[in-house]
């Protein structure tokens, strides 16, 4: 995939993380590759790099940057860029660096997600509107707005939504990160010749069911790869049954995760460990890595679900 400004994202879309060394809390690089190729194995087509799940804000602009050509390098599917930052000339940095050609004239970014600022939370509309324009103004690939006012203090509501979109012919959807379907469903109506996402597994079928356009997997592509695979397929097909069979060992997972009081990052990270050679769990601070009872209580979990399929 190299850019290409008529692309639809479809199917599911996995926002992946970032492996990191734990001697020194690089980024692992050779992990990342792997992870990649695992990834492309399981059946994932588009990913999201750089993103909540990627730990974006513990990185500094250099490793984002290196992090989005690495991947553009190694994943031949569809790849969005998160270019969010508090600045608006950061993330003005982050979208000129994701349009430019990354490893040959054909292979770019296919599109940037972007949030608006955080830190300053409740802040006017207006406010977010002339800093969402700035960034827009720029942009010579598909972008989506990036909904996740738990971390941003800021909501984009679907008014202010579709003023932008009406201006901005690439502004082609909107990943919602909160647990109502019903609130999503407001910027289809908005422009319903966009795309909306949700960013919560646990809502995935749900918003299949409401006629939404798919779902942001925060797993990291782990332990519930196959099962979100199975769902989205399923329910692309109208085959609801199957869906919700497939969506019982998402619920299952991420029930069981909470239970142990494990956050999603580190528990993926778990998963991956498990199943990657020489992948490691390491998260960098402010996050913390899950315990070795957790470890241990996340593995037993996942040869539960791979049971249960077999």
């Amino acid at each position: 995939m190299s850019g290409k400004q008529h692309f639809k994202l479809e199917g599911l879309v996995v926002a992946i993380v970032t492996p990191f060394q734990p001697c020194n809390l690089r980024v692992d690089e050779d992990s990342f590759v792997k992870y990649l190729q695992y990834l492309w194995d399981a059946g994932v087509r588009s990913i999201i790099v750089n993103g909540t799940t990627g730990e974006f804000t513990s990185m500094t602009m250099e490793e984002r940057m290196h992090i989005t050509e690495l991947a553009r390098a190694h994943w031949p599917g569809i790849m969005v860029n998160n270019v969010s930052a508090a600045s608006y000339q950061d993330a003005l940095a982050l979208l000129e660096h994701s349009q430019q050609p990354i490893a040959g004239a054909e292979a770019k970014v296919d599109a940037a997600l972007l949030l608006p600022p955080y830190y300053f939370s409740a802040a006017p509309e207006e406010g977010l509107e002339r800093w969402l324009r700035h960034v827009l103004e720029e942009a010579h690939q598909p972008v989506f707005l990036y909904n996740f006012p738990a971390h941003t203090g800021n909501m984009i509501g679907p008014a202010l939504y579709a003023r932008l979109a009406h201006d901005f012919p690439l502004l082609r959807g909107i990943k919602n990160t909160f647990d109502d379907v019903p609130m999503a469903q407001q910027f289809k109506y908005a422009m319903p010749d966009r795309q909306v996402f949700i960013g919560s597994d646990k809502m995935a079928l749900e918003a299949a069911e409401a006629g939404l356009d798919g779902n942001v997997s925060s797993g990291g592509g782990s332990a519930i790869v196959s099962a979100m695979l199975a769902t989205v397929d399923a329910a692309v097909k109208g085959d609801d049954e199957s869906a919700e069979s497939a969506f019982a060992s998402v619920t299952s997972w991420h029930d069981q995760r909470e239970g142990m009081g494990v956050l999603d990052i580190p528990a993926a990270k778990v998963a991956l460990a498990s199943t990657i050679e020489g992948f490691s769990a390491t998260v960098r601070p402010p996050l913390l890595p899950a315990s070795r009872e957790q470890q241990q209580q996340l593995q037993d979990a996942m040869h539960r679900l791979n049971n249960s399929k077999s």
